[in-house]
Order: structure tokens, then C-alpha cells, then sequence
């Protein structure tokens, strides 16, 4: 239970953000969440869409420098200490988390973390065992 993430890499420029967003809008893909980090020269931006398939296909036509990786997406209730208890089951495990970053869901008001972690199946397995919420790409594409 996964969730495709796309991440196109661009110069730390003015307008670049922009340039992104613009042709996402103009491919008519909706995005749900996204997330960016910077560097001194270059930047990375991450986000998930309804279709990422499309939207790889399409950036990679266009010379856009972009890959599609894999992470879990979990539903939390939109409430303190929601993160950290799924933080805690994590770190119980012995998981590092290589990033994570969140978005509320509009048809129920919870809180969707991303996780990036290296190993994808083992964490599924320890958040399943303990009754954590996973979401998948198909409930992505309908929020």
C-alpha cells in the first residue's frame, strides 16, 4: 500500500516554483499535496497528483528532470499528539525517516502524513500490526 510520489528537481531560481505549478494546471492534473526542499543551486519539489503516471510521462517529455518514488501514506485524526504517536511506533521499530510531510484530507478532515523510509514493506507490515490507518494511491486519486 503505496503512494507514487513525483519529484522534479529545478534551479533555485525565481519563477521556478512557478513554472512548475503552471504546467501541472495547464496538464489538467490535480495536485494533492506537495512539499519542497532547497539546496544553494538547486532545489527539489516533491508532490503527489490524482494521475502520477501522466504527470511523469508528461514532465519527462517536456525535459523536466523528475522521478517517481514510492512512500506511505498514512491517515491520522487532525488532533495533537496524532503524529507523534505514529512518530513513536516508528521509532520503537528502529525506522529512520528520511523526510515526511503532511495535507489534510477534504472528505473527512484528517491529516494524511507521507513518509519516506527505506524500507517500505517492513513499515507497512509494523504500522498495519499496529492498527495504523495506510492510504493508497486509489484513495489519493479520490479525496
Amino acid at each position: 500500500m503505496y503512494i507514487n510520489q513525483i519529484s522534479v528537481f529545478v534551479e533555485n531560481k525565481p519563477g521556478k516554483l512557478s513554472e512548475l505549478t503552471n504546467f501541472i494546471a495547464e496538464k489538467n492534473i490535480n495536485m494533492r499535496a506537495l512539499e519542497v526542499a532547497d539546496a544553494s543551486d538547486y532545489g527539489i519539489i516533491r508532490f503527489i497528483v490524482d494521475d502520477p503516471f501522466t504527470m511523469l510521462n508528461e514532465l519527462k517529455e517536456n525535459d523536466w528532470v523528475c522521478n517517481l518514488t514510492k512512500v506511505i501514506g498514512v491517515k491520522i485524526p487532525d488532533e495533537p499528539g496524532a503524529l507523534a504517536k505514529v512518530s513513536n511506533i516508528l521509532a520503537d521499530a528502529g525506522i529512520s525517516v528520511e523526510y515526511c510531510y503532511a495535507f489534510i484530507s477534504k472528505e473527512d478532515n484528517n491529516a494524511i502524513m507521507v513518509f519516506k523510509v527505506d524500507e517500505n514493506e517492513m513499515v507497512v507490515d509494523i504500522l498495519k500490526n499496529k492498527d495504523v490507518t495506510l492510504i493508497s494511491q486509489d484513495e489519493i486519486a479520490n479525496i
